[in-house]
């Protein structure tokens, strides 16, 4: 009670003055509350809960296409024009083949087609799973830097790691030039390594050099020096992964990331093993999933790792990963990174199963498929960047 209500003595007007400022103290709480209301609305839009318990907003129709009205209510609420929209996911599905397309701004889906599936079908995004493997080396280094696994305490993006701490299955080193590969060369695509993939057969002994006739033997180039486009150079993060978190990338990522963002319809293939190294995870390839739950890492890429609030992700990773390496304009820690003149970061996968960040205009969008690359134009991804952009009128 205000010290204006214990001075007074008449009784009427104090029980007066009280209705008064009960009053305004419950339009006050009544404003308030509708306040928290909407600010409690917004994270629900940008941070969906999981697909089985309603997932993803949409401002869509629940079949077919929006009409006209419905169409001018999606251009009110999110700013895009669906008729353009649309337009982007012809140019996405032309080429054939089974495919997907979402389109989410704003925390709500604006577009969403399928093409010989549907929003449960599932897809291995190949190289855009290594978006993912650096995002579990990032929160891996700054668990370090927090002080957890001191065994490991010395590691960072510049620590040198063909050695028999980090990665004592690379010894004896073939090319001496090996024992100047930074973690950071490995998670840039510019270790050095000729551009080949690992076979089926023995992948991570093949990539360490140690299979007769193996082109991983020997670099093509000098830790740092060429960007080189090497799934045979990302298969060493495999064991060095392993190694310092004490266990495999899926169970890590599965714990770290996707069950908190209610991930759940994932799965990453593995490789090796059989009487050979592994099995691991495949790191540079493998994660098979949706385009809506692909949509979800994507969003929380826009978010800069927080999701609801939580720190996921570390922001220092995505300093690192989307931020162009010396040796190539377009090319960060296993992100592409455009300007259309937007910023576009982009996990790119073959098949064109890629997932786009649009952070100046809080949009993502998220294309999935089984076609070949050979079936597409010049420039695909670049052109459809610009499609989907060109919809976004405000």
């Amino acid at each position: 009670m205000s010290s204006e209500y214990v001075e007074h003595k008449a009784p009427e007007p104090r029980i007066s003055s009280m209705k008064n400022s009960a009053i305004t103290q419950l339009c006050f709480l009544a404003a308030l509350a509708a306040c928290l209301q909407l600010n409690a609305g917004d994270p629900i839009q940008s941070f969906p809960p999981p697909e089985s318990e309603g997932g993803w907003p949409s401002l869509l129709p629940k079949r077919g296409e929006p009409s006209e009205a419905e169409k001018k209510v999606i251009r009110e609420k999110s700013g895009v024009d669906w008729d353009v929209l649309r337009d982007a996911w012809e140019y996405t599905r032309k080429p054939g083949g089974d495919s997907g397309f979402v389109v989410i701004r704003h925390g709500m889906i604006v577009g969403e087609w399928y093409q010989g599936g549907d929003r449960d079908s599932t897809y291995n995004i190949y190289s855009s799973s290594k978006s993912y493997t650096t995002a579990a080396f990032g929160i891996l280094l700054a668990d370090i830097k927090a002080g957890e696994l001191s065994k490991f305490g010395d590691l960072t993006l510049d620590t040198k790691v063909f050695n028999k701490k980090y990665l004592p299955e690379a010894l004896p080193l073939d090319d001496p030039r090996k024992a100047h590969i930074k973690l950071r060369h490995l998670l840039s695509m510019n270790a050095g390594f000729a551009a080949k993939s690992p076979p089926t057969d023995a992948p991570i002994e093949w990539s360490l050099g140690k299979i007769a006739g193996s082109p991983m033997a020997q670099l093509e180039a000098a830790p740092g020096e060429k960007f080189l486009y090497s799934n045979g150079g990302a298969a060493h993060l495999l064991p060095l992964f392993e190694r310092v978190a004490g266990r495999d990338l899926f169970p890590f990522m599965k714990e770290r990331v996707f069950d908190p963002i209610g991930l759940k319809n994932v799965r990453w293939e593995q490789i090796g093993g059989k009487g050979h190294l592994g099995p691991y995870s495949q790191g540079y390839s493998g994660v098979i999933t949706t385009a809506r739950e692909h949509a979800r890492f994507c969003q929380l890429a826009l978010h800069r790792g927080v999701w609801l609030g939580r720190r996921i992700i570390p922001d220092e990773y995505y300093e690192f990963a989307w931020t162009a390496i010396p040796a190539d304009p377009e090319y960060g820690g296993m992100w592409w990174i455009y300007r259309v003149p937007e910023l576009v970061v982009w996990t790119r996968g073959a098949r064109k199963n890629n997932g786009y960040v649009v952070p100046s205009l809080d949009l993502i969008f998220v294309r999935v498929g089984d076609q070949t690359s050979d079936h597409f134009p010049k420039d695909f991804e670049r052109e459809l960047a610009k499609k989907v952009i060109a919809a976004v009128k405000k």
